[in-house]
C-alpha cells in the first residue's frame, strides 16, 4: 500500500535522528468541546498525522529504537458496542496494525504494561504531550514505579527532548504525495476564489461571498484551512478581521483571504477586488504596487534564498512606491533605516505552508536563517493598509490590499500553486464584467 509505505518512511527518518536506547512518544489530538457535550468536527494533531496517516482519536505511537533497530508500536481504542452505536464501528488491532504498517498494535488499556517494559533502561526520551492527559499520567506514573526499583539495578531516563522540533524539521520539505496534496488544496482554493469574484457585488453581505468559498471547498472534499477573512472597505485593513459582516458598498474594495484544507492539507489565498468590478485609479495605484512588490519576491523565491531576503525585497518595492505615492515624504534610505513603510505593510511578506496553514517549522537553525531547499512551500503575501489618518491622503483611507500566493520551491524556479486565481487587474475587472447583468 503506498500511503503505507510513505508513513513508515516517515517514521524511519524520525528514527534515524534518534539516538540509540531512546523512545519517542506522541499522541493524537483529542477531541475538542464546542459547547455543553457537543463537539467540533475532528481535526487530528499534525505531527501525529504526518507520522502515522491515522485520522481519529484516542491513539498513541510509541516509536523505539533500541540497538539501532526500530520497533513502532500504536495504540488505540479498543472496540466496543457504545461506539459501534454513536460514532461507528472502530478498527480492531490487527487491522489498523496491517493498514497503517506499525510493527505492533495494541488496546490503550494496555500501555501501562508496554512502558513499563520499554522505559526500564531507555535512557531518551522524545516526546509531544501538551497537556496532563491521561497517557501523560500513565506515563509519569510508570517512571515513578521504575525511580522506585532503583535497588534492583533499573535505571529510568534521564534525557527528555521535544519530539516537536524534530518532526517539525523533518516536516518542512514536502515529500511528491504531500506536493500533490498541497497543489490539489490550492487548484480548490483558486476556483472557490474565481466562483466568489463572480458572484461580488454591491448590496451583498460579507458574510454570504463566504458561503460562497465554503460551499466550493465542501463540494470538493474540502474544508477551511483556517477562519475565512472576507473584508470590505475600512475592515480591510484590519489584519484578522473574522467578523464577515458589514454590506458591500459601491467603490470599496473587497480584501479576501481564504483557502481550503484538502485531505489535512493547506493552501492559502488572498486576494483583492473591486466591489462593483472597476477600480479607481487611486485604487490601481495602490493595488499594482503589491502586485509589483508579489512578482518581484516570487522571482526570489530560489534555492539559497531566505524568506527574510524575499521579505527585503518585497519591502523595498513597497518602500519605493509609497514615496513615489506621497504616502512617506522621506527619504527613500531614511525610509528604510528607520522602518516608516510599516505604518502601512507590518507584517511578514511569506510563512511555511503544509499541514498547518502556518506550518510550525523554524525559520532559523544554529542562528543562521534556513535557506530554501526544492521541496518546501511558503507563501508571498505583501501588502498594504491605509487606515484613516490626518496626516496621510484622504483619497488612500480605508484601503486594504493583500495579494497571495502559495510557491513551491523546485530545481528549475518557483511554481505558483494558486496560480489560477487571477490577480491582474485587467483579469479580475473581466471576470467580473457580467456581474451586475
Amino acid at each position: 500500500m503506498a500511503e503505507n509505505t510513505m508513513y513508515k518512511k516517515r517514521r524511519k527518518r524520525l528514527f534515524q535522528l534518534m539516538k540509540d536506547n531512546s523512545i519517542a512518544l506522541i499522541e493524537s489530538a483529542p477531541e475538542k468541546i464546542r459547547n455543553n457535550d457537543s463537539t467540533y468536527r475532528y481535526r487530528q494533531c499534525s505531527n501525529f498525522y504526518y507520522l502515522t496517516g491515522y485520522d481519529k482519536p484516542s491513539a498513541l505511537l510509541l516509536v523505539l529504537k533500541k540497538n539501532k533497530k526500530l520497533i513502532t508500536h500504536f495504540f488505540t481504542k479498543k472496540p466496543n458496542k457504545h461506539d459501534e452505536v454513536w460514532t461507528g464501528q472502530l478498527p480492531t488491532s490487527t487491522t489498523t496494525k496491517n493498514l497503517y504498517g506499525f510493527d505492533k498494535c495494541s488496546y490503550l488499556n494496555d500501555i501501562e504494561k508496554y512502558l513499563m517494559l520499554y522505559l526500564a533502561n531507555t535512557k531518551t526520551i522524545y516526546h509531544a504531550w501538551d497537556d496532563d492527559t491521561v497517557n501523560k499520567s500513565i506515563f509519569n506514573s510508570c517512571l515513578h514505579k521504575l525511580g522506585e526499583k532503583y535497588r534492583s539495578g533499573t535505571e529510568i531516563p534521564s534525557e527528555f527532548f521535544s519530539l516537536k522540533k524534530i518532526v517539525h524539521k523533518l516536516r518542512l520539505i514536502k515529500d511528491k504525495s504531500e506536493i500533490d496534496l498541497i497543489r490539489a488544496a490550492g487548484k480548490i482554493s483558486s476556483l472557490a476564489h474565481i466562483e466568489m469574484i463572480k458572484k461580488c457585488k454591491p448590496g451583498l453581505t460579507e458574510r454570504e461571498l463566504e458561503a460562497v468559498l465554503l460551499y466550493n471547498f465542501n463540494i470538493n472534499d474540502a474544508s477551511e484551512a483556517y477562519t475565512s477573512i472576507v473584508a470590505s472597505g475600512k475592515n480591510a485593513c484590519v489584519l484578522h478581521y473574522i467578523d464577515n459582516s458589514s454590506m458591500l458598498m459601491n467603490g470599496d474594495l473587497l480584501l479576501t483571504d481564504a483557502a481550503c484544507e484538502y485531505k489535512n492539507y493547506a493552501s492559502d489565498i488572498t486576494r483583492t477586488i473591486p466591489v462593483n468590478g472597476k477600480f479607481t485609479e487611486d485604487q490601481k495605484l495602490l493595488y499594482n504596487l503589491v502586485l509589483k512588490a508579489q512578482q518581484k519576491a516570487i522571482t526570489a523565491c530560489v534555492i539559497g534564498n531566505t524568506l527574510q531576503y524575499i521579505h527585503m525585497v518585497a519591502v523595498k518595492v513597497i518602500c519605493k512606491g509609497l514615496i513615489d505615492l506621497g504616502l512617506i515624504n522621506e527619504n527613500y534610505k531614511q525610509a528604510m533605516n528607520e522602518k516608516l513603510y510599516k505604518k502601512f505593510y507590518m507584517h511578514n511578506t511569506g510563512h511555511w505552508l503544509g499541514l498547518d496553514v502556518h506550518d510550525p517549522s523554524e525559520y532559523k537553525e544554529n542562528k543562521e536563517l534556513v535557506k530554501l531547499e526544492p521541496g518546501m512551500i511558503f507563501t508571498v503575501e505583501p501588502g498594504l493598509y491605509i487606515r484613516s489618518d490626518k496626516s496621510t491622503d484622504k483619497r488612500f483611507h480605508n484601503i486594504g490590499i493583500r495579494i497571495e500566493d502559495d510557491i513551491l520551491i523546485t530545481k528549475n524556479g518557483p511554481e505558483i500553486l494558486t496560480l489560477k486565481a487571477p490577480k491582474s487587474i485587467d483579469e479580475i475587472e473581466y471576470l467580473m464584467s457580467g456581474n451586475n447583468g
